[in-house]
């Protein structure tokens, strides 16, 4: 799990099928990245999904990338890593299996 640092604290991000719901309710409409609203949403629910005990405010995050815009190249850096470690683990489940 990655964690990124937001007004001087410590969040875990992952993306998760809690994140996606988090996103679902917050939208109220289905999971589909279509705008830069969406983005950030996505962003803002995954560290929701992760941080129960730590919770930060819509407005406290976008007044945090108001006002250090690098915070948004962290956050995607964050899931790319991810993304990458995940194929990874797939990439060798698959090499573990016999093709025919």
């Amino acid at each position: 799990m990655n964690r990124i640092e937001i007004n001087g604290k410590e969040y875990n991000i992952k993306y998760t099928i809690r994140a996606l719901f988090i996103f679902e309710q917050i939208s109220g409409k289905s999971f589909k990245l279509e705008s830069l609203l969406d983005n950030y949403l996505l962003f803002y629910s995954m560290i929701l999904a992760c941080n129960s005990d730590n919770v930060l405010t819509w407005d406290e995050f976008i007044d945090a990338i108001d006002n250090e815009p690098q915070l948004m190249v962290k956050l995607n850096e964050a899931v790319e890593a991810q993304q990458k470690q995940d194929n990874i683990f797939h990439q060798d489940e698959d090499n573990g299996e016999k093709k025919s």
